[in-house]
């Protein structure tokens, strides 16, 4: 039972998703797809009146050529409605997997991060991306189910005429060539799925070999020869699993169809035989040969296609109901609204990656108060940046509370709790689209406004870097991908537009992780100065590897191996001479060095 409504759930999501894509086109290819399984048993029908009509020697020749000019005309109609189905079925197609992929995007965007952070979650959006042509296609093959059984009907019932014995036999041999197309069909899909992850990384593979973005790395290390071979043998391994399948599927194949043909050869004999003996005409001996044939052909593919949508579809068709029924654990029934920025608090956090068992963070616990600025300080991989990813709500704690103005982060619109904050990430995003378009996504609801970007890229100090090169203005690209007069930035300028982006958005609470990790010396200071210019109406949060920049910050937490070891401000973590004054002192130690050799 369970199978059936799965099987019911199937088509009606299928038929939803057309229906809503392209509606009458639907409805026309239908009505074209039922004219194309008519136009064969017509075509047979008017063959045999024709040579029915020159066996008896007809002298009116008006009705043989009246025969031979209804079958022209058919086969005019015949080509036009297939090229005309064609065209309605590539329209139909195309608007449903617009339709699918566009909810397929809303669907991931929103599920937490931690979802497809992991290979088991990439296995999942692959199949699920996979899913789209199952899904756009079940409305065809049911269509085609229906053609076909149309077809079936008329010939059958006209070969059970003429004898019942044969027309069983004929339908029988027909079944071993559906079972086998069914079988190797499910076999298809399991070795697609178990091979997912080989696929993805062949793809990377030849991503690198063929990708701007890595070819300096690839040419300055000699990397071709190397990586090609990665490839060959990774996609040899596939293709080989592959082969061996497709190679028992042609056997099998080949088997069946030795099977349905001996029945059609033995039918065809037994008609011709008939026809000799002067018992049918050969009219009715070339009508019931094409009608058994095209009864076997419609049999065969209705059978298949029932079959392959009740068993393997269905199947396919579950895993994506399984995926949209998944559950974004930030989502509650009633949210609280979010009228200001308040206080954010962390209380005994702790957090691990997904499908790790190493805590990156253990009972985490410091508040932030509006107005405050906050520097997060400790070694590489202590955690730091992991704080600002729970804080966006971009993972899922596994205990403890993050409590925005008192209240669970959970208990708000995690979108709501995302535009509190502007971020430069430590990893930033390089659109390949205009210096504009990479300044206003940051803040797409705003009016756009040419002085505002403009400010936002003047307060990173890039402006006057790009100016000279901006061809269109703020209109100019920032790659080459899509205009060959893109123009080309350095990681230091690339992170300053991020970091206009940051600004552009003028949230209540900005962040930045490691800011000064590309830039030079003057932007480095420039960024600092701004960090300490925000405490005036807003909240800032730093997180960098220049300890000395946390002395502009009213509070300052030092992470050590994913737990808060020391907080307080600057000259009180000095005072403490733990790992705080350790790590300023070090630093302090080197530019002192430094200074004194250029002396």
């Amino acid at each position: 039972m369970k199978r059936w409504r799965l099987f019911v759930k199937s088509i009606q999501y299928s038929i939803n998703l057309l229906y809503r894509s392209s509606k009458l086109w639907v409805l026309l290819y239908s009505l074209l797809h039922l004219l194309c399984s008519l136009i064969p048993l017509l075509s047979t029908f008017l063959i045999k009146c024709l040579l029915d009509a020159l066996q008896n020697n007809i002298e009116i020749i008006f009705n043989i050529a009246l025969i031979i000019s209804l079958y022209i005309a058919l086969l005019v109609v015949s080509c036009a409605i297939n090229s005309f189905k064609t065209i309605v079925y590539d329209t139909v197609t195309k608007k449903a997997e617009h339709l699918y992929d566009c909810e397929l995007s809303e669907k991931l965007s929103d599920l937490p991060l931690s979802f497809i952070d992991t290979s088991e979650g990439k296995d999942i959006v692959e199949d699920v991306r996979y899913n789209k042509e199952v899904a756009v296609s079940l409305v065809h093959h049911i269509i085609r189910i229906i053609s076909s059984f149309y077809t079936f009907l008329i010939a059958f019932i006209t070969l059970m005429s003429f004898s019942v014995l044969f027309s069983l036999i004929f339908l029988a041999l027909t079944l071993p060539g559906v079972i086998a197309d069914v079988f190797y069909d499910k076999k298809s899909d399991e070795l697609r799925r178990k091979t997912a992850p080989d696929v993805r990384k062949f793809c990377y593979y030849r991503w690198m070999l063929t990708d701007s973005w890595p070819a300096k790395d690839i040419r300055m290390y000699d990397l071709t020869v190397h990586l090609k071979k990665r490839y060959d043998e990774e996609k040899s391994i596939y293709r080989k699993e592959n082969a061996a399948l497709d190679r028992k599927k042609t056997v099998a194949n080949l088997l069946a169809e030795l099977v349905m043909r001996s029945g059609e050869i033995v039918f065809t004999v037994f008609v011709v035989f008939l026809t000799i003996e002067g018992k049918i005409t050969i009219g009715d001996a070339t009508m019931y040969i094409g009608f058994a044939i095209t009864a076997a052909a419609s049999f065969q593919g209705m059978t298949f296609v029932s079959v392959l949508i009740y068993a393997r579809v269905t199947e396919t068709m579950g895993r994506l109901f399984d995926f949209l029924d998944i559950c974004n654990p930030q989502t509650t029934v009633d949210k609280r609204s979010i009228d200001s920025f308040e206080s954010i608090a962390f209380e005994n956090v702790y957090f691990k990656y997904p499908l790790t068992e190493k805590y990156v963070l253990s009972g985490i616990s410091f508040s932030l108060n509006r107005g405050d600025t906050l520097s997060i300080v400790g070694v590489n991989g202590s955690g730091k940046s992991t704080i600002v990813k729970l804080m966006l709500g971009l993972y899922e704690i596994e205990s403890g509370s993050i409590l925005i103005n008192g209240y669970p982060m959970n208990d708000y619109d995690i979108n709501d709790v995302r535009r509190m904050f502007s971020v430069l990430f430590q990893t930033f995003v390089q659109y390949p689209l205009t210096l504009k378009d990479n300044i206003v996504l940051s803040d797409i609801t705003k009016s756009y406004d040419d002085s505002a970007v403009v400010g936002s890229l003047m307060q990173s100090g890039v402006y006057s870097e790009l100016l000279p090169k901006l061809e269109n203005g703020l209109d100019s690209y920032m790659t080459r991908n899509f205009d060959d007069n893109g123009t080309e930035l350095s990681k230091g300028q690339w992170q300053k537009v991020a970091l206009s982006r940051a600004y552009y958005k003028n949230a209540p609470i900005i962040i930045f992780d490691e800011p000064s990790a590309a830039l030079d010396a003057e932007a480095e200071d420039k960024i600092f100065k701004n960090f300490e210019a925000i405490s005036e109406n807003k909240t800032g949060i730093m997180i960098s590897h220049r300890i000395s920049a946390a002395r502009m910050s009213n509070k300052i937490i030092v992470i050590d191996n994913g737990s808060v070891v020391e907080q307080g401000t600057h000259d009180e973590l000095v005072l403490l001479n733990g790992l705080y004054s350790k790590l300023y002192n070090l630093q302090k130690a080197k530019y002192v060095t430094i200074e004194e050799d250029y002396e």
